[in-house]
């Protein structure tokens, strides 16, 4: 019954699709088009490898504020008009900015995918930038930067997660960039950006929904074939990290109402066989109600209010990080021996078989539920071909984590989640005294 309920929902996953077709035009652009005619609409997505680790120390924020800067208008499409055409016709646009690469990306009618094309293409060669354009744009940046760090939490997870790298590694500084060098940046730094980076050879174009190939391939070299190559591509820069041998706690005070335990384990890159594995431990380890963190720290030892995990998946080596927001009167070094034992009990003992089979259950749907949507589609092979190295890995992903043994799972924890390969942060409110005292006063009424 188990076996039939997995080819059913296989089955449902491939149903319409057919496989991804891969082409290069002359210039270098890499295509890949996924027909699935079930889906009414067409995404597009343009990858381009670039991200912030490609940055250097006085240009911090350049990349993301690219992101912005390819909105503002081109040679014949004025400022913000690229989000009027797709919203006319019923379309979304948007983009974001990670530390590998940079992604556009339309979801519209299939019927106006030669639209999105025009407009993605005109803007991989034709951007237009002033002095005014840069002060708007990055106005917006900051904005966003103040956005992001008005939570003292989510400030100091910008620290936390600089500290999970070497001080000059490129992953150091994360895709917002530091704003007293992005101040700095002049138009001409951000055109040599551009002719460094924005060309076809160094971007892949994802298409994925009701189109047809040939007419799709057709309409791609109408649009991109004109497009001039770059040249000479910057050379890729060295994400390899030494490893830690020795554990890094931070200690910090934030005035966030609550304690906060945020604890993290450097894994290998996306690429990397380990990962399923690692994705599998992640899944018992922190997702959900039912993970171990959830029913040991929340549940059965009542010591926190919510705690679980989330791993940041990176081209170059990543981060598995575990957190906890606890009760006042509860010290931080009993949340860090807590999450640690269920770590060791897992190094020591595995996980379970349902443990197991929940986990891949849980990934399998989800996996499901992506595949009827053109952006999904469209999101999972550009990740496959820019951050895994193979847009055909997308058909392997499923495989990869029904393969996961126990003794895999058990494997990769005795390797990575290690105490003397982590880094730990201890964040206490500013102000505790009242807390405490409202929290012995609440438990008093319930003895």
């Amino acid at each position: 019954m188990k076996k039939l309920l997995q080819i059913s929902l296989l089955f449902i996953v491939g149903l319409g699709a057919s496989e991804p077709t891969h082409f290069v035009l002359d210039n270098g652009l890499k295509v890949i088009v996924l027909e699935k005619h079930t889906i009414p609409v067409a995404a597009v997505q343009v990858w381009y490898d670039v991200g912030s680790h490609d940055e250097w120390d006085g240009i911090r924020g350049t990349a993301h504020l690219f992101e912005h800067m390819m909105f503002r208008g081109s040679e014949n499409i004025a400022p913000e008009e690229h989000a009027r055409l797709i919203n006319e016709v019923g379309g979304y646009n948007n983009a974001f900015t990670s530390d590998d690469v940079t992604v556009y990306h339309e979801r519209l009618p299939a019927g106006e995918l030669e639209l999105a094309l025009r407009l993605e293409a005109e803007r991989m060669h034709l951007l237009k930038m002033s002095d005014e354009i840069l002060a708007t744009e990055r106005e917006v940046v900051h904005e966003e930067y103040r956005q992001s760090t008005s939570n003292p939490i989510g400030k100091l997870f910008l620290k936390f997660r600089g500290k999970m790298y070497p001080e000059d590694h490129p992953y150091a500084v994360t895709p917002i960039g530091i704003m007293d060098q992005l101040d700095t940046i002049s138009v001409k730094t951000c055109q040599t950006f551009y002719d460094l980076y924005y060309g076809p050879e160094n971007a892949t174009l994802v298409i994925a929904g009701d189109v047809d190939l040939e007419n799709t391939r057709t309409l791609v070299e109408k649009y991109f074939g004109a497009v001039r190559p770059l040249g000479t591509l910057p050379k890729n820069p060295n994400l390899s990290v030494p490893e830690q041998t020795e554990k890094v706690v931070l200690n910090e005070k934030s005035s966030f109402d609550l304690p906060v335990t945020m604890m993290g384990f450097r894994v290998p890159g996306s690429a990397h066989d380990d990962i399923a594995a690692l994705d599998v431990l992640s899944y018992i380890l922190s997702n959900g109600e039912s993970s171990r963190l959830n029913q040991t720290l929340v549940r059965d030892k009542q010591l926190a209010l919510g705690a679980g995990g989330f791993p940041m998946a990176m081209k170059g080596p990543g981060i598995f990080i575990y957190f906890s927001f606890y009760f006042p009167q509860v010290s931080s070094s009993k949340i860090e021996n807590a999450i640690m034992d269920i770590i060791e009990d897992v190094r020591i003992n595995g996980v379970t078989t349902s443990e197991l089979t929940k986990a891949r259950k849980q990934m399998l749907a989800g996996k499901v539920f992506e595949r009827y949507s053109a952006n999904s589609l469209a999101n999972s092979l550009g990740n496959a071909e820019l951050i895994m190295g193979d847009y055909r890995e997308f058909n392997r992903e499923i495989d990869r984590f029904n393969a996961v043994t126990a003794e895999d799972v058990k494997r990769v924890a005795n390797t990575y989640f290690v105490e003397e390969k982590m880094t730990i942060m201890h964040i206490a409110p500013e102000d505790l005294s009242f807390l405490k005292k409202c929290m012995f006063w609440i438990a008093g009424l319930f003895m």
